[in-house]
């Protein structure tokens, strides 16, 4: 599948690349910079177009699918705001409905472990309504706080906000996006992952 990234140069847009690649998806990118795109490549994006100005119209062209992950702050938790691009989202959801792309997935900038109205400041959840009233087949993820350590490729599908600290690695949040796309258990949900006990193809496949 030829699937648009956004946000392929941060933390989980990384192991996106490499995971996508490694699935033999054709994974196309945006970066600001030559030396970041051909860094880009080599981690495994199939295309990078270069745009300061974050252009994807382009780039989009011919995708099937798109993982969005621009809005996600793994900084980010309880009482803090997170800058939710809004209209950055809105502009893609535009384009991608021009373009005939119907799948979306999109990882909240909302963490699992926040409090209900944590979830709610900087209008992080506002994207995903968009996504949702929009023509999209979606599947929302959300995560606990993402963590640079080798991933385990094991995960628990939790149904309700919990306060107890449950890192994940980025690796196995990427893996989760990338089996996602073509799941159908998935589709038009919003999921809530945490590092666990079972396979991502098993848990996802149960939901």
């Amino acid at each position: 599948m030829k699937v648009f990234v956004f946000g392929g140069g941060g933390e989980v847009g990384e192991y996106l690349l490499r995971k996508l690649a490694a699935e033999n998806h054709e994974a196309i990118t945006i970066a600001e910079t030559e030396n970041r795109a051909e860094e880009l490549k080599m981690i495994g994006a199939s295309r990078v177009y270069v745009s300061k100005d974050y252009d994807f119209i382009e780039a989009i062209s011919g995708c099937e699918a798109i993982i969005y992950v621009a809005g996600a702050n793994p900084t980010a938790g309880e009482n803090r705001n997170v800058l939710v691009d809004k209209e950055a989202v809105a502009r893609a959801m535009e384009e991608a409905r021009k373009q005939g792309i119907e799948r979306v997935v999109y990882l909240s900038p909302a963490r699992v472990d926040e409090s209900a109205k944590s979830q709610e400041t900087g209008d992080k959840k506002i994207p995903e309504e968009l996504i949702k009233q929009d023509v999209f087949t979606y599947t929302i993820v959300y995560s606990s706080r993402g963590v640079h350590k080798p991933g385990k490729g094991m995960i628990d599908i939790i149904t309700s906000p919990s306060k107890k600290v449950m890192e994940i690695p980025y690796e196995d949040v990427a893996a989760v996006l990338v089996e996602s796309l073509t799941n159908k258990a998935t589709y038009n949900k919003t999921i809530k992952v945490i590092a666990g006990n079972t396979s991502i193809e098993n848990a996802l496949k149960n939901i």
